[in-house]
C-alpha cells in the first residue's frame, strides 16, 4: 500500500508541474486522476483497481471536464473576430507577401487584389492557418 500510494503522488505532483510548463490540461488530468488513485490505495491495495480508478477519472476529467472548463475561458485573441475588421498593412502586401500589425502581433498577409500599399487600410476576408487575406479598404 505504502509503495503504491507513494507512486500516485509523485505521478500526480510531476503531471502537476508538466502541466504548469505546458498548459494542455492533458498532465492537469493525469494529476488529478493520480490524487483519486492515491485515495483508494489506501482503501483498496489491489493495484488493478488503482489503475481501473486512475483511467476512469482520467476520461471524465480530460474528455467532460476540459471542455467544461474551455468552454467557460474566454480566449484572449479569437482570430475568427478579424474576419471582416479593418486594419492596416504593416508592409506592402501581395499575393505572396505581406503583414499587417494588430494589437502588437504581426500576422502574415494575403492580398487577394494584387499589391496593395503599405498603411493602406485593408479588411480581412478569411483566415487560412495563420495568414490573413484582405482586400484593399476603399472606405
Amino acid at each position: 500500500m505504502k509503495d503504491a500510494s507513494t507512486f500516485w503522488i509523485v505521478i500526480s505532483i510531476v503531471s502537476f508541474i508538466i502541466e504548469l510548463l505546458t498548459p494542455t490540461f492533458f498532465f492537469l488530468s493525469i494529476a488529478f486522476a493520480g490524487v483519486f488513485a492515491w485515495l483508494i490505495s489506501f482503501v483498496i491495495c489491489s493495484m488493478i483497481v488503482q489503475v481501473v480508478t486512475f483511467l476512469v477519472f482520467f476520461f471524465i476529467f480530460f474528455y467532460f471536464i476540459k471542455p467544461v472548463l474551455y468552454k467557460n475561458q474566454k480566449d484572449k485573441f479569437n482570430s475568427e473576430l478579424m474576419v471582416g475588421q479593418i486594419y492596416y498593412a504593416n508592409e506592402e502586401i501581395s499575393d505572396k507577401k505581406g503583414s499587417i500589425l494588430i494589437n502588437g502581433s504581426i500576422w502574415q498577409s494575403r492580398s487577394e487584389e494584387g499589391i496593395i500599399e503599405k498603411d493602406s487600410k485593408v479588411k480581412v476576408l478569411r483566415i487560412e492557418g495563420n495568414k490573413l487575406f484582405v482586400t484593399k479598404d476603399i472606405k
